[in-house]
């Protein structure tokens, strides 16, 4: 039995997701970055937060768009978003000299599995509300 993904409701879960998740990373790796002068602070907190609801938005969205297949779309989105990161990070560690150790590509495994998991469970929620 042959599934299709339909690409456009993959790629705006995607962007959805990255939309949510990046902007408040980022402003928080900004804040924290060594270059500012201040104390530390526990903004850092705010990372897993912002992941875990852009995953589920970006799930959730793809899971409405396709009522028929709600958890297969989060996932594929899920995956394409934290995919486009992972990539990105990596090329960034290797342009910067920086090591690609097997702990750092375990725990970007694991990081993936709890985004996608998020995404899933973000796409559940969209087919329970369309019953």
């Amino acid at each position: 039995m042959a599934v299709d993904v339909d690409r456009r409701v993959v790629t705006e879960g995607a962007l959805w997701t990255l939309a949510v998740a990046l902007p408040p990373v980022w402003l928080v790796s900004v804040l924290e970055s060594d270059d500012l002068p201040g104390e530390e602070s526990n903004l850092w907190l705010l990372t897993p937060v912002a992941l875990l609801a852009g995953f589920a938005i970006g799930g959730f969205t793809a899971a409405r768009r396709r009522r028929d297949t709600p958890l297969l779309h989060a996932a594929v989105a899920a995956a394409c978003a934290f995919g486009a990161v992972a990539l990105f990070g990596l090329v960034r560690r290797v342009l910067g000299d920086d090591d690609v150790t097997v702990s750092y590509v375990v725990r970007l495994l694991l990081l993936a599995q709890i985004c996608v998991s998020t995404a899933l469970l973000g796409g559940w929620v969209a087919a329970r509300r369309a019953q």
